[in-house]
């Protein structure tokens, strides 16, 4: 931002997901992997158009209240890979290079009732198993992290080189790599060690 405010050099291309890039799409056409014990919503809140008068949107004057209810706007969500993370948009190193799903809903626990029903401003974070043996036990069809990664260090590399191709593409700032390596040990750490430091 401050380098094209103050040198009027041009901002990164939009990453917005495209329909016509197949980025968007309708929830029945969402490729989401089959993990278990995972549900996606039901039902996506749906809105709907509504007309409160010719010079509502020019005058500010309501002319139906309640408005008239129109055709619902159409439902599209963001298409996945094939671990259940976003194709599209700004992928973080941890979208990049990641050790879980990370999706932008989360489903109510149902000891609390309403198992269906999402959060709002929720998201959850879904983790690889660790071992291949773990992953085919349950059978979770996204590879297992030692399946992904050599070590916690080739880990860390990876993470590195993704966070780097960001800061070129003018995404991230160079002074955020340290703390963007430190959490990715971090995550390592508490998926792979659970026990450690306690």
């Amino acid at each position: 931002m401050n380098a094209w405010v103050m040198n009027d050099v041009t901002p990164p291309d939009s990453r917005m997901p495209l329909i016509a890039k197949n980025e968007l799409v309708t929830p029945a056409a969402l490729e989401f992997p089959k993990i278990p014990g995972v549900h996606l919503p039901k039902e996506p809140y749906i809105d709907y158009r509504l007309d409160f008068g010719s010079d509502f949107r020019t005058r500010g004057i309501i002319d139906f209240e309640p408005p008239k209810v129109g055709l619902p706007f159409p439902i599209l969500v963001p298409q996945v890979d094939v671990d259940g993370n976003e194709i599209s948009g700004v992928r973080l190193p941890e979208q990049i290079v990641p050790l879980a799903t990370y999706t932008g809903w989360n489903l109510r626990d149902p000891a609390i009732g309403a198992p269906d029903v999402t959060y709002d401003m929720v998201g959850s974070f879904l983790p690889f198993p660790r071992t291949r043996a773990e992953r085919e036990k349950i059978g979770d069809p996204r590879l297992s992290i030692e399946e992904r990664y050599k070590s916690r260090e080739d880990y860390v590399q990876k993470v590195e080189e993704a966070a780097e191709t960001l800061v070129r593409a003018r995404f991230l700032i160079a002074t955020d790599l340290p703390e963007i390596l430190d959490r990715a040990a971090a995550r390592w750490d508490s998926l792979m060690n659970p026990g450690a430091g306690k």
